[in-house]
């Protein structure tokens, strides 16, 4: 079981770095431009989930429709031993340069809607309401590193008796 959830983990991750490495994107990372496109990955963890703390992929992209202002989706995924869980949402970002950083550093809040899919003891799919916070830093023109905390809000019910209502998640990762 654990093999097969590393490989849907896996492929995700080689999709986005291909697509990072081979450019497709319009944009450099470090320049947010209106009408440029960017896409990005992280991995970390989620808390609080039907099943306890389970290890979090994200994959996200951000079509920017002004130079601080983004949207895209957000796909994230969230597996342990006896969980795999899959939420997409359609998210708005705004983008803050930090002062002094010279356009290197980014605080990005952000917030959407979508729906969340978990499967633990019973499946079941329920409503979902990311809201997050995190710090984008250019490292070369473009690769940059990025930190997420969000607030996972949503009414999933697995039948485990925890209904999990707030799933706190951290991950680390690239945008391209």
């Amino acid at each position: 079981m654990m093999q097969r959830n590393a490989r849907r983990f896996l492929y995700p991750l080689v999709v986005v770095v291909a697509i990072g490495l081979l450019g497709l994107d319009t944009a450099q990372a470090a320049d947010l431009k209106t009408g440029t496109l960017s896409g990005g990955g992280a991995i970390g963890f989620l808390a609080n989930t039907p099943d306890g703390t389970a290890f979090a992929f994200n994959v996200n992209a951000d079509y920017f429709v002004h130079q601080n202002v983004s949207f895209g989706p957000l796909f994230q995924l969230a597996a342990t031993g006896d969980l795999f869980q899959f939420g997409l949402s359609g998210q708005g970002k705004l983008w803050i340069d930090l002062p002094g950083t010279e356009h290197k550093a980014r605080l990005v809040l952000q917030g959407g809607f979508g729906f969340l899919h978990s499967d633990f003891i019973e499946a079941d799919t329920s409503w979902l309401i990311p809201l997050g916070v995190g710090l984008d830093y250019a490292i070369s023109p473009k690769i940059n590193v990025t930190a997420t905390f969000l607030l996972n809000f949503t009414d999933v019910d697995t039948g485990g008796g925890t209904g999990a209502h707030v799933m706190p998640g951290l991950t680390f990762g690239v945008r391209f």
